[in-house]
């Protein structure tokens, strides 16, 4: 039982690991950062400075569906094992104060 604690630590941990490394803020920054840089390019050579329309894909990759779809369905079973647990508690309880 203990192993099987260990394992589930340690892929949580590297599913924490793998969201942060394909997250949409690095991307984000990345493109930022270029728009920063043209505009200081154009700003420099005094080009007319124009504001362009850029459309940014917001919806998700599929390693992010799938890494939301993983962290919900352990989401899910942390609180399955938590209501068991709470409820193994509240019934032992319940019957020491009964018993008293």
């Amino acid at each position: 039982m203990k192993q099987f604690w260990i394992d589930l630590c340690c892929v949580l941990l590297l599913i924490c690991v793998i969201s942060l490394f394909f997250g949409d803020h690095q991307v984000s920054q990345t493109l930022f950062e270029r728009e920063i840089q043209q505009f200081e390019e154009d700003v420099a050579s005094q080009k007319e400075i124009q504001s362009p329309m850029t459309l940014q894909d917001t919806s998700d990759n599929q390693i992010s569906s799938l890494m939301k779809t993983t962290s919900q369905f352990c989401v899910n079973v942390i609180e399955f094992f938590a209501k068991i647990f709470s409820d193994f508690i509240s019934l032992f309880l319940l019957k020491i104060i009964y018993i008293l």
